[in-house]
């Protein structure tokens, strides 16, 4: 019985052991299947509701469907572990109800120059702070870091030294967003 070999000569007569592995049949185990994401543009994106997508790249998703929308964060945290498959989105419009905030208020001066770190989901922004100021500059320093990063879940106010942060959309889904204050604590860095 001839057995035919890709890279073992067939006129080798000298007898020892020979090996080969032929992986060209093998099964390349790619799944070529598509993923979809569904969740909430910004009030005035231009994606249409209820309609299927197909999203190539976070950059286009904060385009059609809003920075800082549920549906572009999704998106972007998708496109970091498959960069290159199908994806497609549908936007579905907002549920009823309020919006979710959060408060941070200060409650003292500065006593140092530092820098304040508000973590919001995954995203550390870092408000200056200068020794003496009080805290209406203070929480207006936070208010103004947070608001100069358009792809965060929340847009910020301050009032008396108080921080609202408010989710870009109504209904439950706002409530199950990180936020922390220095989170890293003093092993970090980060001190207040």
């Amino acid at each position: 019985m001839t057995i035919s070999f890709n890279t073992i000569p067939s006129n080798t007569l000298v007898p020892i052991f020979y090996a080969e592995m032929d992986n060209s049949a093998a099964n390349t185990a790619q799944d070529s299947g598509a993923s979809l994401l569904i969740g909430h543009a910004n009030n005035g994106a231009e994606i249409v509701a209820n309609s299927l997508v197909l999203m190539p790249s976070a950059d286009y998703a904060r385009q059609i469907c809003g920075a800082g929308s549920q549906l572009a964060r999704m998106v972007e945290a998708y496109r970091q572990t498959d960069p290159f498959g199908e994806l497609y989105v549908i936007a579905v419009p907002e549920s009823t109800g309020a919006a979710a905030t959060v408060t941070l208020t200060v409650t003292g001066a500065a006593t140092e120059t530092g820098t304040v770190n508000v973590y919001v989901g995954r995203t550390r922004v870092q408000a200056p702070v200068t020794n003496g100021d009080n805290v209406a500059t203070i929480a207006s320093s936070i208010k103004d870091a947070i608001n100069a990063v358009p792809t965060l879940p929340f847009t910020a106010s301050s009032s008396a030294g108080v921080v609202t942060l408010t989710a870009r959309h109504k209904g439950l889904c706002g409530n199950e967003i990180p936020v922390s204050l220095n989170y890293y604590g003093f092993g970090g860095g980060e001190v207040l």
